[in-house]
């Protein structure tokens, strides 16, 4: 009978050292398994914190941004969580708010440059909201959206895109929200003066534009846009370049490939010399116009260059939007293995400057890290 009472204790005491199994949503409290979201014992999460199962977790009110003074904007490093941000008042150095859209729509966010000094277009430079009434600095401007392709068929029958409201401040900083989604894959937006007297090339600026992706439920930011005055077509003219009254096109090359976030490999300023446009690959020798090869700023045409120089610069006449997306570049790539520019479309519309930025991008197959 002992070797039997003693495997009846050995039994018994090896099924009280077994801890329980518990199945999906339960666990282990005093020797049986017990919802994991059951509270027991009252006060057991500190301030600020609630018990999630069996874990104390922070608990976040909803951000409350006053509209007097900020806007609702997606915090860049934290996913899912929202940030208030100043909308001016204060200087031209902090962060520029880019709240989410309306569902469906797209804000495009972004500075203006001056395109002849490559600087930023500011007034007084204080971070204050513009008003009515300004003739001069970016706060006498106004901005409309369009569909991209549809304009540049057709810009003087072309509707504006509806938006939710144009913000621009002193230090040229600018913000379309909840611009409505175009039959085509781009936005265009179109600079010029405000008042309708002196649109064209007699107020701040000749016409600009610029295109951007179409991105639904996106906030698009760090666009570059760019004002032209008369002055400064008219020293391209003079130069020997070509007159705004037929269109101007202008490319400008990076050195560096960014990606949709706007992470680049290097300098996303950096501007790249010897780039030639590009047609369907071939050169375009009596359209194409490039700046003199030290200039940091666009003044002087050179009519004996036949590529960009320090201002990673050309202009191109003669451009249809019905060409589709076949305008490159070639030259300036130090890693043709893996890397070639990008293309785009490109229109060359009467009274019109129209901007596009080329960046390297991967040849197929290929990663390019220029």
């Amino acid at each position: 009978m002992r070797p039997a009472i003693l495997l009846f204790g050995l039994a018994a005491a090896s099924s009280g050292c077994k801890s329980i199994d518990c199945g999906p949503g339960t666990i282990e409290r005093n020797g049986t398994c017990a919802p994991a979201d059951e509270t027991t014992v009252t006060a057991t999460c500190g301030d600020g914190t609630m018990l999630d199962g069996d874990r104390c977790v922070p608990v976040l009110p909803p951000t409350m941004c006053d509209p007097a003074t900020t806007t609702e904007t997606p915090d860049p490093n934290n996913p899912g969580i929202t940030i208030c941000v100043g909308t001016g008042g204060t200087s031209c150095t902090g962060a520029f708010s880019c709240p989410t859209p309306a569902a469906g729509k797209q804000t495009i966010c972004g500075q203006l440059y001056d395109a002849e000094t490559n600087n930023k277009f500011q007034g007084a430079a204080t971070g204050a909201a513009c008003g009515s009434g300004d003739t001069t600095g970016p706060c006498a401007l106004a901005i409309n959206a369009y569909d991209a392709i549809a304009f540049g068929m057709n810009p003087t029958g072309a509707t504006p895109l509806a938006n939710g409201g144009v913000y621009i401040d002193d230090c040229g900083r600018f913000r379309v929200t909840s611009v409505a989604q175009p039959s085509s894959p781009y936005i265009g937006l179109g600079f010029d003066d405000a008042n309708a007297a002196n649109m064209g090339p007699n107020g701040e600026t000749n016409t600009t534009g610029v295109a951007v992706n179409a991105q639904p439920d996106t906030a698009t930011q760090n666009v570059e846009a760019w004002i032209v005055k008369k002055s400064t077509t008219d020293g391209w003219t003079s130069s020997g370049g070509p007159p705004v009254s037929g269109g101007i096109y202008v490319a400008i090359y990076r050195t560096h490939k960014c990606d949709a976030t706007g992470t680049c490999t290097g300098d996303a300023f950096a501007n790249q010399s010897g780039v030639t446009i590009t047609k369907s690959g071939s050169t375009l020798p009596n359209n194409d116009y490039y700046f003199t090869a030290a200039e940091t700023g666009r003044t002087t045409i050179d009519g004996a260059t036949n590529a960009t120089g320090s201002n990673g610069t050309g202009l191109l006449t003669g451009a249809s939007v019905n060409d589709l997306l076949v305008y490159s570049g070639t030259g300036g790539i130090t890693d043709t293995t893996n890397c070639k520019w990008e293309s785009h479309a490109a229109a060359s519309l009467a009274n019109i400057v129209f901007f596009q930025i080329y960046r390297p991008q991967n040849q197929i197959g290929h990663t390019c890290n220029q």
